[in-house]
């Protein structure tokens, strides 16, 4: 019944994930704001230097101060939790970022500093990755690390999540009284409530990925992982890199937090926000028949073609690739 209303599951897992309480998210946003005032914005300010050395190229280097930035703040807010980090580790915004983001964040691998020096394109898009992680976080506990915006998106898409909640809870305890005997005309409204808010909530979600997409860590990134397309279609592997490009745009609505659910139902709920959004949907549904099911092929020509419109459903969301 969920899959229905919620456009094939895909919110299940954010409605599901255990965050933060309301009186420490609140404790926690003071506090950051507290300091942004005392500091000049000071963290705003770091923030400009890591997109100024993305922006060069220097991607070490724009890591090292991420990093650094995002434990300097950790250390801030843990005087203020009882330096209790886990108070941290829980996610205040799911839709933004999940619990296990936080906790790899928080707790990096041990080999940092190699990562930091390396000048491979894996460890870029890795270290690229990670900058974005701790932005969101940041984000997410109120810094105004990509401008002010967003902070007003987030807290419109938190309130539209406690409702979707208390809305869910109110419709599978009148599915549990009323269990076999069908619909009344109460479930129903609830029903088309859910249907509305759920949809509204996914618009919003992509209004705030595309303002995550303007962040050069995420355009750059994209871009890397956009070159093993360009390198399969180089290599007269059409169809594999058709594959490629299907995967990466199942990521780019991972990150916007509309993961988890048929990628077909997800272009159905985004529908309207996509230019080809007919083509889109027949790439689609072909390239996830024949990946799933193994039941036909992708001819050279159709593969180019999806390729396209692959490319064009991510400009669409915001990462241009090609």
């Amino acid at each position: 019944m969920d899959d229905f209303f919620f456009g094939g599951g895909w919110l299940d897992d954010l409605l599901g994930e255990a965050g933060g309480s309301p009186e420490t998210r609140k404790k926690i946003r003071e506090r950051i704001q507290t300091l942004a005032r005392k500091e000049e914005r000071l963290l705003e300010s770091e923030w400009k230097s890591v997109d100024d050395l993305l922006k060069r190229g220097m991607v070490g280097e724009a890591l090292e101060k991420a990093m650094k930035s995002l434990s300097l703040m950790v250390e801030e807010l843990e005087d203020g939790t009882g330096k209790v980090r886990a108070v941290l580790e829980k996610p205040f915004s799911p839709f933004l970022i999940r619990g296990r983001e936080i906790k790899k964040i928080l707790h990096p691998m041990d080999d940092l500093e190699e990562l930091i020096l390396s000048r491979d394109d894996l460890d870029a898009v890795i270290s690229l990755e990670m900058i974005n992680d701790a932005r969101r976080l940041l984000a997410s506990w109120g810094a105004g690390v990509w401008g002010e915006k967003p902070l007003e998106i987030i807290s419109r898409l938190e309130g539209d999540l406690d409702e979707l909640r208390e809305c869910q809870a109110f419709f599978q305890e009148g599915e549990e009284d009323d269990y076999n005997l069908g619909f009344n005309e109460k479930e129903v409204e609830l029903a088309d409530r859910l249907a509305t808010l759920a949809t509204r909530f996914a618009l919003d979600l992509l209004d705030l990925h595309l303002l995550n997409a303007k962040n050069p860590e995420v355009r750059m990134r994209f871009n890397l992982l956009w070159g093993n397309v360009r390198q399969l279609e180089d290599g007269k592997n059409t169809p594999a890199a058709a594959f490629e490009a299907l995967q990466l745009f199942e990521e780019a609505l991972d990150l916007a937090g509309l993961g988890g659910s048929e990628l077909l139902a997800r272009v159905d709920l985004l529908y309207e926000r996509f230019s080809d959004a007919e083509e889109l949907r027949q790439a689609v549904d072909h390239l996830v028949t024949v990946s799933r099911d193994g039941e036909g092929s992708i001819r050279v020509e159709q593969g180019r073609a999806y390729i396209q419109v692959l490319a064009g459903a991510l400009k669409d969301l915001g990462l241009e690739v090609a």
